[in-house]
Parts: structure tokens; C-alpha cells; sequence
């Protein structure tokens, strides 16, 4: 699944209304970290362990999440209804395999778009109905 089939799913969108910003670009990094693995957004996000690829792609997107949203690991593990223990864990099992060149890459690759994604957001004008 690409991202902009990913994105394509009308009903996955999260409700702008009902979730703050933060919650918004979350959902936009599981669903960039999917896309990237090649794993299926309802496997990431699903209550339990799943697949060993899930896994490390949910444990990569909740890096992501505490990386380049600077959050800490208890709101991490929040928003993606983890603990916060969890989302410790899914950081240093990202950090040890980022000396892998490949998944380095894609790493880096996955916080530079979503960086971005995380800057349109933050800046897009809030529209008030």
C-alpha cells in the first residue's frame, strides 16, 4: 500500500474536530511508517504485538512520533495506546537498528517527510466552522 492510497481511505481520516493536531500528524506517521514498510495501517495499529514487520514498523513510527515531534515517551505511548515503557522500548529497538544502512535510510527518509508533514500541519491556517 503507498501513502496516497493510505491517505485514499476516507474513512480512516481522523476527524479534525475531535482530535487535536498533535493526534493528526501521529495518524499521518503511522500511516507514512506503514506505507514505508509495507504493512497494513489496521496491523499498526492493532491492540496487539502482530507481525515481527508490524511491530517494527509501529515501534518506528512512535520513534518518529518522539523524535521529530519532540514529544515525550508517556504522550508517545498515549497516542498511540501504548505505555509509556512501550514507547521507550520501541525508540531504543529503532536506535539499534538504525545501523543497519537500509533501514537507516528509510528512517531518515520517513523524518524528513514527516518532519515536513508535521510543519504543514502546524502551520495550515485552522478553519472554524
Amino acid at each position: 500500500m503507498s501513502l496516497l492510497e493510505a491517505l485514499d481511505q476516507p474513512h480512516r481520516w481522523p476527524q479534525p474536530s475531535t482530535i487535536g493536531d498533535t493526534a493528526c500528524i501521529c495518524w499521518l506517521l503511522e500511516s507514512a511508517t506503514a506505507a514505508a514498510f509495507g504493512v497494513p495501517v489496521d496491523e499498526l495499529r492493532a491492540p496487539s504485538r502482530r507481525s515481527a514487520d508490524a511491530a517494527f514498523a509501529r515501534q518506528s513510527a512512535m520513534y518518529l512520533a518522539h523524535v521529530t515531534l519532540g514529544l515525550s515517551y508517556s504522550a508517545t505511548g498515549l497516542l498511540f495506546h501504548r505505555d509509556r515503557t512501550t514507547a521507550a522500548h520501541a525508540c531504543r529497538r529503532v536506535e539499534d537498528r538504525r545501523d543497519d544502512p537500509t533501514i537507516d535510510m528509510l528512517l531518515q527518509t520517513l523524518e524528513d517527510v514527516c518532519g515536513e508533514l508535521a510543519r504543514g500541519v502546524l502551520t495550515q491556517p485552522q478553519v472554524r466552522p
